[in-house]
């Protein structure tokens, strides 16, 4: 099955964008109201954004269906096409356009490189979007031999109060599981904990002050990061078994993401934006213990799988 976009497909987003723009609406107005995966704090919308959401966006989103028939994106979602929604949607035209030349042309693989300098890191992959895994970034953080599902769960049930904190002012990946929150999930039985019956993989993101105190005891930033490097202070983990992971999706995080692989092995799937497509490739990247994978998530539309062996534990965060 051929992977290129549609020219209608293209020409719509192109189109949304445009429309946006006109009406007096920022797209960044627009990719507030539905990148939240859990509310915060009620927040009241424009009166603007709130027409344009009603008299445009919706109908469109409704006769969208139409374009999911073309080829390019019947390759890109395969058997996860119930999991794209509306809100997949909204991110794709709120996304800003790509420089393809800069993130992607030319290249066919995800280099592999020790011993990174932070000038090399600055001036060929920390801003233009082009991944890259880092084979020595992790190898002596105590993460690697601490981290685990046990680990997790003690360091929340203990900490008074951290999973109502997450569950406010954070987000939780269920993904295929049957999860419907952190508490839940580091409470399931022990036999499938140790993933002995029914698979699972979640991920979630952390926004407990103590929690976080905790995890850093274990992690450094990686090694070629510039020194004056701003990074969230929110953590973001995935954990789970062989055979599963995140299905494609793009995000709305807006800076560029690392990512370190703690335990296990995880081949990462990432795939050109439409406008892209005629000159760069999809891209895989194994990642190993130890390894740590560099990757503008807003850019590349991304997949996950945990591949046979350990657990796997990932650990990351936004760096600017």
């Amino acid at each position: 099955m051929s992977s290129k976009p549609s020219q209608e497909l293209v020409s719509l987003f192109k189109e949304l964008r445009e429309k946006a723009q006109k009406s007096g609406v920022c797209t960044e107005d627009i990719k507030n109201e539905f990148k939240r995966g859990v509310k915060s704090r009620p927040r009241k919308t424009s009166s603007k954004i709130t027409l344009f959401i009603v008299f445009f966006i919706i109908p469109v989103a409704l006769g969208i269906g139409g374009y999911f028939s073309s080829r390019y994106l019947m390759d890109l979602w395969k058997d996860d096409l119930c999991l794209l929604n509306v809100n997949e949607i909204f991110n794709e035209v709120a996304r800003k356009p790509t420089n393809c030349s800069l993130m992607c042309e030319g290249q066919t693989e995800v280099p592999r490189l020790s011993g990174l300098t932070r000038h090399n890191f600055i001036e060929n992959y920390a801003y233009n979007g082009r991944p890259l895994v880092v084979t020595d970034a992790a190898k002596n953080w105590s993460a690697l031999e601490v981290f685990n599902f046990s680990f997790f769960k003690q360091l929340y049930d203990r900490n008074n109060g951290s999973y109502e904190v997450n569950e406010e002012e954070c987000q939780f990946f269920p993904y295929k599981t049957n999860f419907s929150s952190l508490r839940e999930a580091f409470n399931m039985p022990k036999e499938r904990a140790e993933l002995k019956t029914e698979p699972w993989y979640f991920g979630w993101s952390n926004c407990d002050p103590v929690v976080r105190e905790k995890l850093r005891e274990h992690y450094q930033l990686p090694y070629f990061l510039p020194l004056d490097t701003e990074t969230s202070q929110q953590d973001w983990l995935f954990m789970g078994g062989p055979g599963l992971g995140a299905q494609i999706h793009i995000d709305s995080v807006e800076r560029p993401s690392w990512q370190a692989q703690l335990s296990g092995t995880k081949v990462w799937t990432l795939i050109p934006p439409p406008e892209c497509e005629h000159v760069c490739s999809t891209l895989k990247a194994q990642v190993n213990k130890g390894e740590v994978i560099i990757v503008d998530t807003n850019q590349w539309f991304h997949k996950t799988e945990v591949l046979p062996g350990d657990i796997s534990i990932t650990i990351g965060a936004e760096f600017d």
